[in-house]
């Protein structure tokens, strides 16, 4: 360590780089993790939240619920927001409040006034606070009239945050407040109208009960209610399972990231124990063991590895001061890197560092003191590599699988982190084992004549048991695979949504419409220029409980379904199936006939059927408004949720006296038609009636989608860095071990241009094959996962992925033979004599 080589140096910078993208990623990830479960309690709104849809609380309830602690009761609903001129509707989500709102958290103004006043009574008309999307983009001003369901209210403040809203990841509209006294009158609350009906309960300082238990007493004092129930101390539902997916995959990538960068490591270190090699060989002449040459690398290994952990810490805190408040801006709460698994940290890098160290280490400890004499470490044939013994493998499995625990608690995604290591160490050994196929074909086509003696001589370096060809292979090719498949389903999943989806998804559609209405309604639409279909639904909520009179929990299915049983489920009812219900497969038993009344049949998804094991015949309960129906599964049918079209999870047959329910219309268009201006006309007629564009449902759509590849877009090419470290190193030690061969390949009469031609084409090979490799294994992940959101056609992909996948390998051939040539030149450069 007094005089480092290249080898050391190289080592050391790939080691202080992969260290800190590992403790970066963990660490941040884990600060945001524990953010998330902090700040649950604003983002619900309480320490326990109750939700019901279609009906309003009952005395009862309130009166209960009041005994467990400080209750809160607001109103959210999807209206239309009406200027007081001609200007242009508004579809908004309203949320009516009352006094003890907020429980936790504070809804900032501006101007900074108290609710209270903001949504107080001024001669006569009530107050209404709104987002800034009202007032930037609409153009909206403090002190304008607005209309919610006939009622005028007038705009006080702009919300400048709501802590409801902070993890909202999508919404239909912008925000809108009112006071709830001032609303429990409106026309808005009729019966059958889409309103969500919350009661957030914060716990007092004293309370001795845990939230489970609070809970149950709940449920066992009102067991049919159906409300949805959440708890703050689990975390907040579906964005609690974003972001534990989303840290897993970051921190899956810091893990693969290392994992690439220690070949370069493993490479690094050999090349600078092939520089020194006269020197062990002089220690073990003067009487030095083998286990002590050993220990004085493993001691150096382990001061430069410590050095290396101290740096990326060091280099993680300034990464956490300046990334630090733009994630608090973004997320609402602070994150600082946070080092609770640190210990985790050092040993998974350690132990990965000693993992890749053994052999190399053993072989530089066996050096013979006949080396100084003979080079026998060049008479590279399979006589002369050591047999390793039993011990030794014995303890690289125990030390693989120690990091495999690690890894899996660094993860921390219980079974599904085993998954995710499964398939990283899938992608190395598959790599691996090309690497391995490369060595074995390059050996077999070097000994053939009518190639040129430059080609034969690189695939012969290719081809050598010390030569860097599978780490190389091993790490370039699993880099290309992780950045290919980013890329190609990046553009996949974008062209879908851009491009395919708008013509499989009505284009305009309204709800909320009075069943009074619904035929008149629909007969004025079909008038409308323009209009090429009209599907008319009615449309309510309800929570499916029990099969065959089992209670249904979320134990019983896969965590992906949860969503069917945590809450309340749209569903619909219909005497035949719509024209898009008859394009979905049906797996089991048959639609009923037209006159089916009251015969209580339901057809349910069957991908939900087989997570909760039903099937046809079986019995369901679904509470409707508080009340338990029992209904019976007539048929399964094999939905397509990546069509944005009017279906529902469960369909049940017609009935003759119906729930109080609204009415949904999806309205279909020619395609030269504007969605806006072909409904203006029922847009000035029904005022009232809510209304989504799905165009602009889509847009932000892709937005969050784009937003994400973005995301995964500044990961991913860290790997490819580490992929190109690898390379660097391999073949610094490659070149150091070829020093004396290049000697007499230059006093054979080898020009020193055919030898960096021979560098640029062993170097070429390699990449260009692994890469080549990486970009199809890319490809093929890519075009499975963007399946899984829409049929992808076979043309689309050539037409993406040809010139995508031709550039990719355009810039690998030409990093691979380029870099080979300027490393080789280099090489020459530095040897004496060769100056010139």
């Amino acid at each position: 360590m007094r005089k480092p080589g290249i080898g050391i140096v190289t080592l050391f910078a790939t080691l202080v780089f992969a260290a800190t993208i590992l403790v970066l990623t963990v660490s941040l990830t884990q600060s945001v993790r524990d953010g998330l479960r902090q700040s649950a309690q604003q983002t619900i709104g309480g320490d326990i939240s109750l939700r019901l849809f279609h009906r309003a609380t009952t005395i009862d309830e309130i009166a209960f619920l009041e005994t467990l602690g400080t209750l809160s009761l607001t109103i959210e609903q999807r209206v239309m927001v009406q200027p007081s001129d001609n200007q242009q509707v508004v579809l908004s989500e309203l949320k009516a409040v009352d006094a003890a709102y907020p429980l936790f958290g504070h809804l900032k103004l501006s101007p900074d006034i108290p609710l209270s006043e903001a949504l107080g009574t001024r001669d006569g008309t009530p107050g209404i606070v709104v987002g800034p999307e009202l007032v930037e983009d609409v153009g909206y001003r403090v002190g304008d009239t607005l209309y919610l369901g006939g009622q005028p209210y007038q705009i006080r403040a702009r919300i400048a945050a709501e802590p409801e809203r902070k993890f909202r990841l999508f919404s239909l509209g912008p925000r809108v407040i009112v006071g709830l006294d001032a609303y429990r009158n409106s026309p808005l609350l009729a019966p059958g109208k889409q309103v969500y009906w919350y009661l957030r309960i914060k716990l007092p300082p004293n309370n001795a009960r845990s939230p489970d238990q609070i809970i149950a007493a709940i449920e066992d004092r009102f067991p049919d209610s159906g409300w949805r129930i959440v708890s703050a101390a689990d975390g907040v539902p579906g964005l609690e399972r974003i972001g534990d997916f989303a840290s897993a995959f970051v921190s899956l990538m810091g893990i693969a990231i290392f994992a690439i960068a220690t070949s370069a490591i493993r490479n690094a270190l050999t090349a600078d124990l092939a520089t020194r090699r006269p020197r062990f060989a002089t220690l073990r002449s003067l009487g030095a063991r083998p286990q002590e040459v050993a220990t004085s690398i493993i001691w150096q290994m382990g001061l430069i590895t410590a050095f290396a952990i101290l740096i990326a810490v060091v280099l993680t805190v300034i990464a956490g001061e300046v990334l630090g408040p733009l994630f608090a801006e973004m997320l609402g709460f602070d994150v600082r890197p946070t080092f609770e698994n640190g210990t985790l940290i050092a040993g998974f890098v350690f132990g990965f560092v000693a993992l890749v160290s053994i052999n190399p280490i053993r072989d530089a400890s066996d050096a013979s003191p006949a080396f100084l004499f003979r080079h026998q470490d060049h008479r590279e044939t399979q006589d002369t590599i050591k047999r390793r013994s039993t011990k030794l493998i014995i303890t690289k499995a125990l030390i693989a699988a120690c990091l495999l625990g690690i890894a899996g608690a660094l993860i921390d995604l219980g079974w599904f982190s085993l998954v995710l290591l499964a398939v990283l160490v899938g992608c190395q050994i598959l790599f691996v084992g090309l690497g391995r196929i490369i060595r074995a074909m390059a050996g077999r086509l070097s000994t053939g004549h009518r190639l040129s003696l430059t080609l034969r001589l690189a695939l012969r370096n290719i081809a050598r048991p010390s030569a860097p060809t599978v780490t190389i292979t091993a790490s370039f090719g699993l880099a290309m695979t992780c950045l290919t498949a980013v890329m190609l389903f990046g553009s996949l999943a974008g062209q879908h949504l851009k491009s395919v989806l708008p013509s499989q998804t009505p284009d305009v559609v309204f709800f909320d419409i009075p069943p009074k209405e619904q035929d008149a309604f629909q007969a004025e639409i079909q008038r409308t220029d323009g209009v090429q279909s009209v599907t008319q639904m009615p449309f309510l909520h309800g929570r499916v409980t029990h099969l065959n009179g089992v209670p249904l929990t979320q134990a019983q299915v896969p965590r992906r379904y949860h969503w069917f049983l945590r809450g309340d489920r749209g569903m619909s009812w219909t005497d035949r199936p719509t024209a898009y219900m008859t394009e979905s497969t049906l797996t089991d038993g048959h639609w009923w006939p037209p006159e089916s009344v009251n015969e209580g049949l339901a057809s349910l998804d069957a991908s939900v059927a087989q997570a909760i094991g039903a099937a046809v015949g079986d019995s369901l309960t679904v509470n409707i408004m508080g009340k338990p129906h029992n209904v019976r599964i007539a048929n399964l049918r094999q939905i397509d949720w990546t069509r944005l079209d009017l279906d529902f999870p469960i369909v049940l047959s017609p009935m003759s006296s119906a729930f109080d329910h609204g009415v949904i219309s999806a309205v279909q268009l020619n395609d030269t038609m504007d969605a806006r201006t072909s409904m203006d006309p029922i847009l000035e007629t029904h005022r009232d009636i809510p209304v989504i564009f799905v165009n602009d449902v889509l847009a932000k759509l892709t937005g969050l989608f784009d937003g994400v590849v973005a995301g995964l877009l500044t990961i991913t090419p860290l790997a490819t860095l580490g992929a190109v470290l690898v390379i660097i190193c391999g073949l610094i030690a490659l070149r150091q071990r070829q020093t004396e061969t290049i000697a007499m390949l230059r006093a054979l009469g080898i020009r020193p241009s055919q030898i960096t031609r021979t560098g640029a084409l062993e170097t070429g090979l390699m990449v260009a094959i692994s890469g080549l490799v990486g970009l199809m294994a890319g490809s093929g992940i890519a075009i499975i996962a963007a399946q899984a959101i829409g049929t992808i056609d076979l043309a689309q992909v050539a037409t993406i992925a040809g010139p995508m996948i031709a550039t990719a390998f355009g810039a690998i051939v030409v990093l691979g033979f380029g870099g080979g040539w300027i490393l080789q030149a280099a090489s020459l450069r530095a040897q004496a004599g060769w100056r010139g």
